[in-house]
């Protein structure tokens, strides 16, 4: 897996109860890490063919500057989804395994 996306996931594993009750600090952790993936994601070249299809067009729309698709993101919780769903996709296929 692509050094910026492990990068991603380590951080991603100190986001512990997010949805509950977001701290600021976990907010600017999940918007930081958003816009690393939005600008990491485009770059692994033919790594992307082994994730699914909705990573790859969510990211693709989304650095065009579609416009539903930044209204879609502007909500924090979203854009934590797709972090959460994009670190449990690397773990069950063993991609990522967590340090």
């Amino acid at each position: 897996m692509h050094k910026c996306l492990v990068e991603i996931c380590e951080e991603f594993e100190t986001l512990k109860g997010f949805l509950k009750s977001p701290t600021k600090e976990q907010e600017e952790t999940v918007n930081k890490l958003f816009a690393q993936f939005m600008e990491c994601f485009p770059t692994i070249k033919e790594e992307k063919l082994e994730y699914p299809h909705e990573f790859v067009e969510d990211v693709r729309l989304y650095n065009e500057g579609i416009e539903i698709v930044h209204k879609k993101f502007e909500d924090i919780q979203i854009r934590y989804l797709m972090l959460s769903d994009f670190y449990d996709f690397v773990r069950l296929t063993h991609k990522y395994k967590k340090v």
